[in-house]
């Protein structure tokens, strides 16, 4: 299954940088690393927040992006909110079922990944022995530790985690807490998520 992000065809075109005109915009992925970043920049202002998202997702430079119309605008952050919370399941249009029924600890990505050379389309995730969470409760930061327990489950290095796209990185989330909080039981049942 492939996943193209989809374009956005503008109510009111808007004049870019160059003075050309833009009807439309071809929206992107978000990337862990990216978001990450730009959240980090602009604080804990939720406006502020959507529009550095903004920013990344539309490729349009500030100036751009101002002179977009309120609904517009609305249309792109709903895009970004969609990105920053939903699983790449979602953007598949996979079915819990569907994810049960395959193997859920084999998680497809929404975009390859480039690691070492190769393009690697899913991740088989593996639960961590307690000796990785003891070390991932040592780290400082919840961002670290998640970083640091994700690498682990999934056997990307570190730097590879910033390539994943941010639905990417939610879908491994949701299981790696299952990893980290469900007992035994949970694992052995056939309809086990």
């Amino acid at each position: 299954m492939s996943w193209t992000p989809p374009i956005h065809v503008l109510l009111c075109p808007i004049t870019a940088d160059d003075e050309s005109q833009i009807a439309q915009i071809q929206l992107k992925p978000l990337f862990y690393a990216a978001q990450k970043e730009a959240l980090a920049r602009v604080g804990d202002d939720e406006d502020d927040q959507f529009f550095e998202l903004a920013k990344l997702a539309t490729g349009l430079s500030v100036k751009e992006l101002d002179q977009l119309k309120r609904p517009d605008y609305v249309s792109i952050a709903q895009y970004v909110h969609e990105m920053s919370t939903r699983p790449t399941a979602h953007f598949l249009k996979q079915t819990e079922e569907q994810i049960s029924e395959d193997n859920p600890d084999q998680v497809q990505l929404l975009l390859p990944l480039a690691v070492a050379g190769q393009d690697v389309t899913s991740l088989t995730l593996e639960m961590p022995a307690l000796r990785a969470t003891k070390v991932m409760k040592k780290l400082k930061t919840a961002k670290e530790r998640a970083e640091f327990i994700t690498a682990h489950c999934t056997g990307l290095m570190i730097p590879d985690l910033a390539q994943l796209t941010v639905p990417d990185w939610t879908q491994l989330q949701v299981r790696i807490d299952d990893f980290l909080n469900k007992p035994a039981a949970f694992f052995r049942s056939a309809t086990s998520k």
